[in-house]
């Protein structure tokens, strides 16, 4: 079938706010066009931004040639209670929001004159999710043109059944011919032999195209050559050879954007954690949707694809456990199909940090899960990620209701800072064999065993369930390095997935610093905005911990030199457990000479040594590739070298004090897009030289003229009552982020500004 995206010219509004319609291009979130207040019922969850009801219009000219054809609607993603409308009337519904589902229109089109699609999104009744969702169309919408008899959308499966001689498995509900370069078949379950196959795999991400036809239908399949196994005692296996999984957790807002997912944005992120050393990626916690799916067998990485944050037990008050009962078959039905012809995703993930686990009905629902994930899909394991308070806090709920002394309230609707509270006192009665007597039913329907911050936990259950193999599916990133140590020393430890490689939106302030205190809540008050907890910050730039991650797994070989803030120097602080450091990559720190500075460096090697303006500060060992040095604050330089056992140097790095911020500049990312494609353009404050000085903060205005639009403006803080919808918004650490959208062919040009600072200009071509 011939598919076209309905990407412009879409109508869009609010209910209650008709008179305010405006034209927009999907994907498009609409929560992120609302204004936030510390009241908002939301909370933290979602940076206090509300929902509501949003209706989505546009046209499709009923072609004469669609006479005998059939037609498809696609919708990949749309938040949430969605239901759909062809010329008034009610063709379709949809609660989850993170759902790819279709729409069969044939009979609806009117030939050879206008059709009024009609979408709304009802995010109305809040809170409904533990972060920051977005609101309406934030997905792709496509369009399927076949014939009556046409390949339905997914129903081709191909799977590989050997590598070394790469032979595929082709099923097809209706007969087809494959072509594959010049190897071809025919049938509805058949072989084919691809011959001097190359197999793919995160290191190797190589590509085929099936070309399917069906009488009168085609398409083409991209798919891969890749076969996996698992067990305690080889660990993950990619065509026959052990992989550790490096990973982290991401959701699936895009900053700036809010959840919009613009093709661009999803290869933006996939690519920079792929360069930092991730060859996996946990989409937490739902469904991933296809472009990013796509991106990820292009460049090379495993996704762990995600179903669920609840089942039965609510997690908010009005989220996915009000419809789990009659809707999930379905939804797993959806996610294996969009899923099943991506070699990158490697994994289904049944539910994660599910409160039912600790709840007697619990096993039962994760075994029909898991049963039916293996009936659309024998070739990839099921995980689940278990979160040891929850479900001991569920168990412990469950037997106050036995004995009548229940106060009757949700454990997945507590709040979050009360739980938190309570982790050090249920985290130390934990152990394997208590954790075991609760989750076991659960532990035993999946293949393999995720422990959300339960590190702590695996050499007891290794001993008493030594077949089992287990998955680090969520970890603080202050202690990658001895999780790290414990997935490359034990087989049945398959990889690491920090919370979390990308900061996000909602859960306002988990990984914000605290200053003047050495306690602080797990989630901050308004107006707090982003996690603040990413090893790249909301904006692509990757922090500290992002550089640790990839001097970790091989990724960077020179030291790194990051400076805790010299303009907190002397106080006490609190990171809380989602951060790792907050030093930052800066010795500029002006009106702040002579306070004490701490320099944290990390470095490869035996031991490093901190220069600081020619003289050494010393030379230390690195523990888990971390040293800590302590000096005085003075504009100047610091290099950091790495040395070997025998006293020979390995590679260096230095840090330099840089001028008076002087100008701005705007450096894009790319210069020649499509029309219609978006474009990132980090904007910094700059000296003379042209180096970012990180300390200043100051407001920046973005113009765009010609053939483009700004979509969105800001920058990583995570406190700040600004909008990403203003031209105009406040640096910080140096840097505010443009996305331009082309709306047209020709020149785009941007133009900067800043009080006291030289203006900046680009031009991006459009083709």
């Amino acid at each position: 079938m011939k598919k076209i995206r309905l990407t412009q010219n879409w109508l869009f509004w609010k209910e209650g706010h008709e008179d305010q319609k405006a034209t927009v291009a999907i994907p498009h979130d609409a929560m992120i066009l609302e204004e936030r207040s510390p009241e908002c019922v939301n909370g933290t969850a979602t940076g206090f931004l509300p929902g509501g009801i949003y209706y989505y219009e546009t046209t499709i000219f009923g072609e004469n040639e669609w006479k005998d054809c059939r037609l498809l609607l696609e919708f990949e993603g749309v938040y949430m209670n969605s239901t759909v409308y062809m010329n008034g009337e009610e063709i379709g519904t949809r609660y989850y929001g993170y759902s790819n589902f279709f729409i069969d229109i044939s009979e609806r089109i009117l030939l050879n004159q206008n059709n009024v699609l009609k979408v709304v999104a009802d995010n109305s009744k809040c809170p409904n999710s533990r972060w920051y969702s977005g609101s309406g169309i934030y997905r792709p919408v496509n369009l399927y043109i076949g014939p009556h008899d046409s390949i339905e959308p997914g129903s081709v499966k191909i799977t590989t059944l050997s590598i070394d001689p790469a032979v595929i498995r082709i099923e097809s509900p209706k007969p087809v011919r494959v072509n594959i370069g010049t190897v071809s078949g025919e049938g509805t379950d058949f072989t084919l032999t691809i011959p001097d196959a190359t197999p793919w795999s995160a290191e190797t991400p190589y590509l085929y195209t099936a070309h399917i036809t069906h009488g009168d239908d085609s398409e083409d399949i991209r798919f891969g050559i890749r076969t996996l196994a698992w067990d305690a005692h080889h660990g993950f296996s990619v065509n026959g050879k052990t992989v550790k999984l490096r990973g982290g957790c991401v959701h699936h807002d895009h900053g700036i954007l809010g959840a919009a997912a613009w093709d661009k944005a999803e290869y933006r992120r996939a690519k920079r954690l792929k360069d930092l050393g991730y060859n996996a990626i946990r989409f937490s916690h739902n469904p991933a949707g296809k472009n990013f799916l796509d991106i990820c067998d292009e460049i090379g990485l495993y996704v762990i694809d995600e179903s669920f944050d609840q089942w039965k037990v609510p997690q908010s008050a009005y989220d996915y456990a009000l419809h789990f009962d009659v809707e999930w078959q379905k939804d797993v039905e959806s996610m294996v199909t969009k899923d099943y012809n991506h070699p990158s995703v490697i994994m289904y993930c049944v539910g994660n940090e599910i409160t039912d686990t600790g709840l007697p009905f619990g096993g039962a629902i994760c075994k029909q899960i898991c049963e039916k994930f293996k009936t659309l899909d024998e070739t990839r394991p099921t995980m689940i990620a278990i979160n040891s308070m929850l479900s001991t806090l569920a168990a412990m709920k469950a037997k106050q209701a036995a004995k009548g002394t229940d106060d009757k309230e949700n454990v997945g609707s507590k709040e979050v800072n009360d739980i938190v509270a309570l982790l050090p006192k249920i985290m130390a009665s934990i152990t394997a064999d208590s954790l075991e007597d609760i989750i076991h039913e659960c532990a035993e329907a999946v293949d393999i065993v995720g422990y959300n911050y339960g590190h702590n936990l695996y050499q007891g259950i290794h001993e008493k369930h030594p077949e089992r193999v287990i998955l680090s599916s969520e970890t603080f990133p202050s202690r990658m390095g001895t999780n790290w140590d414990i997935v490359m020393q034990n087989d049945y430890v398959i990889g690491d997935f920090h919370w979390t490689a990308w900061d996000y939106l909602g859960e306002a302030g988990v990984g914000l610093p605290v200053y003047g205190t050495s306690k602080a809540p797990f989630s901050k008050n308004y107006p707090a905005f982003t996690a603040n907890c990413g090893s790249v910050d909301l904006t692509g730039m990757p922090e500290s911990t992002a550089m640790y991650i990839a001097i970790l797994w091989g990724a960077r070989k020179q030291p790194y030199i990051g400076v805790r803030p010299v303009n907190h120097s002397g106080e006490e602080y609190a990171l809380g457990n989602w951060r790792m450091t907050d030093s930052i990559n800066s010795w500029t720190w002006p009106g702040y000479e002579g306070k004490a500075a701490q320099i944290e460096v990390f470095s490869l090697g035996k031991d490093v040594e901190l220069i600081q303006d020619g003289v050494s500060l010393g030379r230390k060992k690195p523990d888990h590739l971390k040293a800590v040095f302590e000096t005085v604050y003075r504009p100047g330089n610091l290099t950091a070298v790495s040395y070997d056992e025998f006293g020979a140097e390995l590679s260096r790095s230095s840090l330099t004090t840089v001028g008076k911020a002087e100008k701005l500049i705007a450096l894009p990312e790319e210069t020649k897009i499509k029309s219609g494609d978006i474009v990132y353009i980090p904007i910094h404050t700059v000296d003379m030289n042209n180096e970012r000085n990180m300390y200043v903060e100051t407001p920046v205005s973005v113009c765009v003229e010609g053939a483009g639009e700004l979509l969105a403006l800001g920058s990583a803080c995570p406190i700040t009552e600004e909008s990403y919808q203003s031209n105009t918004f406040k640096s910080y650490q140096g840097r505010v982020l443009a996305v331009v959208r082309a709306t047209a062919k020709g020149t785009i040009r941007l133009n900067a500004f800043a009080d006291n600072l030289e203006s900046a200009s680009v031009s991006i071509a459009a083709v």
